[in-house]
């Protein structure tokens, strides 16, 4: 009886033992362990800032009882979200880190936990204007049928993203409450279509590839072109010019009157090395860098130089990519590297400003940049709408616009899916222009 009294003790010491020596980490790592839970309702996020210092997400209430708030409604694609029961996203989950505070200095490490002092997170500050960004907003929304799409406004110069709109989007003030929803909704609210929309371009493609020939020297701009409106066969259609060209049309009237058969005889002289290197240097076939999950299914090889020279093979673009191609041809050829945040405060609490990221190299010259914004001015704006089949009975619209016209400083780039009706679009990317051009007025 002895003997099986201390082995039952043995047996629970060294259960002991293992329980909180061995497997001490693992316990304490546990997503259900209370003090984790509890500790991780208390920590105080850092601020997520506009670039004026408009708050755009930050945590307030009692240390017992803090909610992460977001004062604009509809930035939830462009900011992120925080969910204890749903994680991160967007911004919230780029400098996650960050705005939770965490630190590997023992100071901070002893006090939160020996002491137990709540954890204070630091701020972060964006390129984003909210006042930009809230008209980008209300242009989808004022729209009739609230048309699904996305918008980027781009800084030229710095590749500082201004405005970031997908549509539709989610209240990040009522993510869990409305979360089972939104990931069953098949208009996908929580996929951020700017940055993760991937759209067949469709003759959006036609002013980058026009450029970079006109670089190369395999057309010039006033040459004769034959047959410009011509039917071309796409996906079970008959394409011609968007609008009717000249009998004797050149490069340009190819560009004016949005022309797809021109654009093919142009890609099979190109061959798919040739677009495959335009693209290339355009950016449409890298994933930019920013803070923000921007992945997207592996792109499959180019296969057909006509389909390609239209748009229509297996490229396909997100919103950004066409806007940092658009801030290109604004930019004398250089392609910008888009930055979303300017300045992260520090552990002294003081904001350190991020630098400009270099440029990410040129993609044509300066001379064929030029040229093609020309093209693209008529009556003081610079602008390019087009219709882009997107497979079977499916149509975008597109406006791309660089403002203002004599001295490009922002690239404007709308998408409104399911829409053959440019009307639309014009409005929206007109409605945006207009409020930059408001906003930097003296």
């Amino acid at each position: 009886m002895q003997r099986a009294i201390l082995l039952g003790f043995l047996a629970v010491a060294l259960s002991l033992v293992f329980w909180s020596v061995v497997r001490s980490e693992a316990i304490l790592a546990r997503d259900d362990n209370p003090r984790l839970v509890e500790a991780e309702l208390r920590i105080q996020r850092g601020r997520i800032l506009d670039r004026n210092g408009t708050v755009l997400a930050h945590t307030v209430g009692e240390p017992d009882a803090l909610v992460r708030t977001y004062p604009f409604e509809t930035i939830g694609p462009a900011v992120g979200y925080y969910s204890f029961r749903h994680g991160t996203a967007g911004i919230e989950a780029g400098f996650d880190e960050i705005l939770r505070g965490e630190s590997e200095e023992f100071t901070a490490v002893f006090n939160q936990q020996i002491l137990h002092t709540p954890q204070i997170g630091r701020d972060v500050q964006l390129t984003l204007d909210a006042e930009l960004q809230a008209t980008a907003e209300s242009l989808f929304g004022s729209v009739p049928g609230a048309p699904h799409g996305a918008l980027v406004l781009l800084e030229i110069g710095t590749g500082d993203v201004l405005a970031m709109v997908s549509h539709p989007g989610y209240n990040p003030n009522r993510l869990d409450e409305n979360f089972d929803a939104l990931v069953q909704d098949e208009t996908a609210p929580l996929l951020n279509r700017a940055v993760q929309g991937q759209y067949q371009p469709g003759l959006v493609l036609q002013p980058f590839i026009l450029a970079a020939a006109l670089d190369q020297d395999r057309i010039q701009l006033e040459g004769a072109v034959l047959n410009a409106n011509r039917p071309v066969p796409v996906n079970g259609e008959v394409k011609r010019c968007q609008t009717t060209p000249p009998e004797e049309a050149t490069w340009a009237d190819v560009l004016h009157h949005r022309c797809p058969g021109p654009m093919q005889d142009l890609a099979n002289l190109l061959g798919l090395g040739g677009l495959d290197n335009i693209f290339m240097r355009f950016g449409f076939t890298t994933q930019p860098e920013l803070p923000l999950n921007t992945e997207t299914a592996e792109l499959e090889p180019l296969s057909d130089p006509l389909q390609a020279g239209i748009g229509q093979d297996n490229l396909t673009v997100t919103p950004l990519q066409v806007a940092l191609a658009l801030a290109t041809l604004g930019n004398d050829g250089r392609l910008p590297t888009p930055r979303l945040v300017t300045a992260v405060e520090d552990e002294n609490g003081i904001m350190q400003a991020q630098p400009p990221a270099p440029t990410a190299g040129d993609a044509v010259t300066g001379r064929a940049a030029r040229a093609i914004r020309q093209l693209l001015n008529k009556e003081g704006t610079l602008s390019f709408a087009i219709s882009a089949l997107s497979g079977p009975d499916s149509r975008n619209g597109w406006y791309l616009a660089l403002t203002p016209a004599d001295q490009p400083q922002y690239a404007i780039v709308v998408v409104v899916e399911d829409s053959e009706d440019l009307e639309v679009v014009h409005t929206i990317g007109v409605g945006m222009e207009t409020a930059v051009i408001n906003s930097t007025a003296p």
